[in-house]
């Protein structure tokens, strides 16, 4: 049995080595290259990665370049150069085109239910991975005895 807990502890040991890898490389998410812009040109550069293209799948129109999202770019700049908010420029996307232009589901109403199932899913997983450590754990410490 001291087999199955070393296979165990070792399985265990790189389980924690892939999530350091995996955090420490999303680091680099988090680097901002572009203090050289004003704050409206900040604005429509998150703005250009919240809408989708309408006609292309799973692209937004910051990856897109037909031009339905040139047209899109070209709106959400004059937008924001008249003073609108962030919030009335998707407002007004989602009445023409739905809720569907946007790239992320908003956190709210049933939409949130999209935000909380991968973090009961995460939970239930760490629960899960525990519990079943534990009880590998008991088991091999009561046949040494």
């Amino acid at each position: 049995m001291k087999n199955k807990e070393k296979i165990f502890d070792n399985r265990l040991n790189n389980y924690f080595i892939c999530l350091f890898i995996i955090v420490i490389s999303m680091t680099g998410c988090f680097y901002n290259i572009d203090n050289d812009l004003s704050d409206n040109e900040i604005r429509f550069l998150n703005l250009e990665k919240q809408i989708k293209c309408p006609i292309c799948p799973a692209e937004t129109i910051a990856e897109s370049n037909t031009k339905v999202s040139k047209d899109l770019k070209d709106f959400i700049k004059l937008k924001i150069d008249e003073g609108w908010s962030d919030n009335k420029i998707k407002s007004f996307l989602i009445s023409k085109y739905g809720k569907e232009i946007l790239a992320t589901p908003q956190k709210k109403g049933s939409d949130l239910f999209l935000w909380v199932i991968p973090l009961v899913v995460l939970l239930f997983g760490i629960f899960t991975y525990w519990s079943l450590y534990k009880t590998i754990r008991f088991r091999t410490k009561g046949e040494q005895s």
